[in-house]
């Protein structure tokens, strides 16, 4: 297992401070993704705009974020969460860190199937999950940024969408990410992905599950 001594961070302290009666877990996890973000490279044509908007979103979650209380849910591809922080763990030192820090948070969040569509792949429909950490359905709510994760079973896509706000991944498996600037790329475990805004963009897993944590602003 590869457990380097990676310290390097967005130097945002406060990102993962504890308010009086806040959650140290969570503090904890974020903490861990502010490294392994810092740690991770974006493909060479996005680096810039992926840098800036990570410093951005971690610089945001420094404020202050309210407790939310949430109803926890596991649909069936949760199965393949335990196998897919294995396989974490044994990525570079940030990665590791990041899933022992999420593996506690993982029972308590409201994992969720992405709305039907008609004419979609039904192995997709069974072989997804998707959760807020920090957002509107998450353990702590902010103003503006939505921090989340996403798992597929191994051999799904997750079809092409569209949203407003940027985004940007933690690759915590391997896997390939789809945009339409790009087309497919495997950026790696603890590789980082960014979205512009509005770009049409997609991910498959192999024959691995594919786990991912991902972060945007709020429209």
């Amino acid at each position: 297992m590869n457990r380097s001594a990676e310290t390097r961070s967005f130097g945002f302290p406060g990102a993962g401070a504890v308010a009086p009666g806040g959650d140290r877990s969570l503090a904890g996890f974020v903490d861990a993704l502010d490294t392994a973000t810092a740690a991770g490279a974006f493909p060479p044509d996005t680096a810039d705009r992926g840098r800036a908007a990570a410093r951005e979103i971690h610089a945001a979650l420094s404020g202050p974020r309210d407790a939310t209380p949430i109803r926890p849910a596991r649909p069936g591809a949760c199965r393949h969460l335990g196998r897919a922080l294995v396989n974490a763990r044994r990525g570079p030192g940030p990665v590791a860190r990041l899933a022992d820090a999420f593996a506690p948070l993982a029972d308590r969040l409201h994992w969720r199937l992405r709305p039907p569509e008609e004419g979609e792949d039904p192995a997709f429909r069974s072989g997804h999950a998707n959760a807020d950490v920090i957002g509107p359905a998450g353990l702590e709510r902010h103003d503006d940024i939505v921090v989340g994760v996403s798992l597929l079973a191994p051999g799904v896509t997750f079809p092409d969408h569209r949203h407003p706000p940027e985004e940007i991944y933690v690759a915590m498996s391997a896997g390939d990410w789809f945009d339409e600037d790009a087309g497919w790329r495997a950026p790696g475990i603890g590789g980082l992905v960014y979205h512009r805004p509005g770009i049409v963009h997609a991910m498959r897993s192999g024959e691995e599950p594919l786990l991912a944590f991902w972060s945007l602003r709020r429209p």
